[in-house]
């Protein structure tokens, strides 16, 4: 999917859960009152998908969905290390190798 068409899609869902009764069952004028975002702003963003991220929050705090936004991104504690990080760390658990003595042989 394009940038384009990821917007539009977010602000079509958008658009369905603030209409559907059994979500928000919000008209734009409601949604705006509650949010403090404008009703130009609500209808640019469900046409275009374009709006800013303080108006996104506030249209999301409105709707009771803010924790929408933890699943945004992953927590960096929850990521898989790398192989190379994986690869350091068993070499740091691995016990210290002991150097054989050299013995002093005179072969000729």
């Amino acid at each position: 999917m394009t940038d384009n068409e990821i917007v539009l899609h977010l602000a079509n869902t958008f658009k369905k859960w603030r209409v559907d009764p059994r979500a928000a069952n919000y008209t734009q004028a409601k949604l705006a009152e509650r949010s403090g975002v404008s009703t130009t702003s609500i209808k640019r963003f469900e046409k275009t998908g374009h709006i800013t991220l303080n108006n996104l929050v506030a249209l999301m705090r409105a709707l009771h969905l803010l924790e929408s936004f933890e699943t945004l991104l992953p927590r960096i504690e929850d990521l898989q290390p790398s192989p190379l990080e994986i690869l350091e760390q068993e070499r740091k658990n691995q016990s210290p190798r002991r150097r054989a003595s050299r013995k002093n042989h005179d072969t000729y």
